[in-house]
């Protein structure tokens, strides 16, 4: 089965789209990591310096 040039434009977009969804899923989960982690990280070293000074 020979691929013509109209599928491969097909399997192109294709790919790129599934391409394209998982770096946006991939971005979204680092970003609530970051975001998250670094509020955690906080809350932790506010709760160890409040048990310090007590």
């Amino acid at each position: 089965m020979a691929m013509t040039t109209r599928m491969m434009i097909y399997a192109f977009l294709l790919y790129g789209g599934i391409f394209a969804a998982i770096v946006a899923v991939i971005a979204r989960v680092i970003k609530y990591l970051i975001r998250y982690g670094i509020d955690y990280y906080f809350e932790k070293l506010a709760q160890n310096q409040k048990h310090k000074e007590d």
